[in-house]
């Protein structure tokens, strides 16, 4: 307990007190004046617990929460009465991620305070942050009902709504935020992070563009813009978005992250590597760093560093379905098919709805010769995302390989009407027809197959099959010799598909 002076009710105030109480010019400042003020000895009891509350105050808004909470606890001590006093050592236990003991002084400030919209806000903000969001949005409601030109509380409300994937209704709040402040950088910022998730790229620029000539400082929309050009392909414009975030803040991890992301998607993966490793070192338990680091290893072929990357991803974020499914993916390239499925079967448990992982598991399946499974697998990809040919693709070389040669024509017919020009699909159809013994039309899918890819070895040796059938020995040779160079093993790899000679 801080021992005070002798309270002299009749000397006259301190003339630091208008700096304590007031707008200081700094923080330092404040909690300068609010300490002259407290050893000066000439305040009443109420008034020493303004002046505790205030340099608490100046002490959370440098970041020094336990310091703040001192300060705070005195001036509750002072004076039990003192909403503000409970509210603002709630925003101090917020700022240390304590959101159970900050709600708890909101709940005080409130009984002293019922219709004190400040703490709703921030109550709402600490129920935010545990994830209830509808107890938030009854806070920020009453909030902005007591208050109806809040913004603070309309922004957080809008967050809230976001967060509960209700866009329409945060669109409005956000909206509604900017013709109250048509200045409010935040509400910009916001606005277009929802039409980002929107899918509405464009629309989310123009709001980080706003954003970002009102407040030029605001790191947070330099990263989102280069998120936004991200999304629509052009890593080019997106890497000086994240430059310019990093230079505002060299401690902003997401944007070292998102930057390797960009990086990666150009093939310079040794930058990606490091952009990940800056992301990592400043927040060592970044779980989707390590799983984009593990991607970059996985381009490079280091599969056993990759597969390092994604345990660590998988210890930190133990629900990220990206992981199991791309260390999935690491596994089936070192050829543990096990291995691979096991994960797979991890990822679709987590995200029933990752095609990707249903679509990988059927081919691990393939690979094992479990091919029911596989058509099974491929079968529920198609079903998530029917318009996506290399599901299809994949299940028509499972039926032929299975021997369900229609049902396979159709499904390299429907990959090939939606990626008329897909090099796979045009193979796989090749092998089909080289499986119902239509060696003319084989070779037309085979060689259209190889003008786009040169170097298919799996196309060049199915060609050389049909080609020996038409008694075109030579023919066939040279294909079977071009194919061997490319993939030594791939004569094997047809005696295994029981292809009639």
């Amino acid at each position: 307990m801080v021992a005070l002076p002798a309270l002299a009710a009749d000397a006259p105030a301190s003339p630091d007190w208008p700096v304590c109480t007031g707008d200081g010019p700094t923080s330092d400042l404040v909690i300068k004046s609010c300490s002259a003020v407290i050893h000066a000895g000439r305040e009443t009891k109420a008034r020493y617990a303004i002046a505790y509350n205030d340099r608490g105050t100046a002490y959370t808004q440098k970041a020094q929460p336990n310091r703040a909470i001192q300060n705070f606890d005195q001036a509750i001590r002072l004076d039990p009465k003192l909403a503000s006093a409970f509210n603002n050592r709630g925003n101090a236990h917020t700022l240390k991620g304590d959101l159970e003991r900050a709600i708890q002084d909101y709940d005080q400030a409130l009984h002293l305070q019922p219709k004190y919209a400040f703490a709703l806000n921030n109550r709402g903000n600490a129920y935010r942050g545990l994830g209830e969001l509808d107890r938030a949005i009854r806070d920020f409601d009453q909030a902005i009902h007591l208050e109806p030109r809040y913004v603070l509380a309309l922004n957080n409300r809008g967050s809230a709504y976001s967060s509960k994937g209700d866009l329409d209704r945060a669109i409005k709040d956000y909206d509604q935020a900017i013709l109250i402040a048509p200045t409010d950088a935040a509400a910009y910022n916001n606005r277009g992070l929802v039409f980002a998730r929107k899918g509405d790229s464009d629309r989310a620029i123009q709001d980080y563009d706003r954003a970002i000539s009102l407040d030029p400082g605001l790191a947070l929309a330099f990263n989102n813009r280069g998120n936004a050009h991200s999304s629509k392909g052009e890593p080019e414009r997106a890497i000086p978005d994240y430059d310019q975030a990093i230079r505002l803040d060299p401690g902003y991890a997401f944007a070292y992250n998102n930057r390797g992301n960009a990086y990666r998607s150009l093939g310079d993966l040794q930058r990606a590597i490091r952009d990940f490793d800056q992301a990592i070192r400043l927040a060592p338990n970044y779980a989707l760093a390590y799983n984009n680091r593990g991607n970059a290893y996985t381009s490079l072929g280091e599969i056993d560093k990759a597969i390092e990357d994604y345990d660590q991803a998988i210890r930190f974020a133990p629900s990220l379905a990206m992981a199991y499914s791309n260390r999935g993916n690491a596994y089936s390239n070192k050829g543990d098919l096990d291995r691979a499925i096991q994960d797979y079967d991890h990822a679709i448990r987590l995200n029933p709805r990752d095609v990707l992982a249903w679509d990988n598991r059927g081919l691990a399946h393939t690979r094992k010769g479990d091919l029911d499974r596989a058509i099974q697998d491929f079968a529920e990809a198609i079903g998530l995302r029917p318009a996506d040919g290399s599901a299809w693709n994949a299940r028509c070389f499972a039926r032929a390989l299975a021997g369900y040669l229609e049902p396979a024509l159709a499904d390299c017919n429907e990959a090939l009407r939606l990626r008329p020009d897909d090099t796979n699909a045009l193979d796989s159809r090749g092998f089909v027809y080289l499986k119902l013994g239509q060696a003319d039309q084989a070779i037309a899918d085979y060689d259209a197959a190889l003008r786009l890819d040169p170097q298919k070895a799996h196309a060049l040796y199915g060609r050389g099959l049909a080609k020996r059938r038409k008694a075109d020995l030579a023919g066939a040779e040279a294909d079977f010799v071009a194919a061997s160079a490319i993939s030594p093993r791939i004569a094997e790899q047809y005696r295994g598909y029981s292809v009639r000679p």
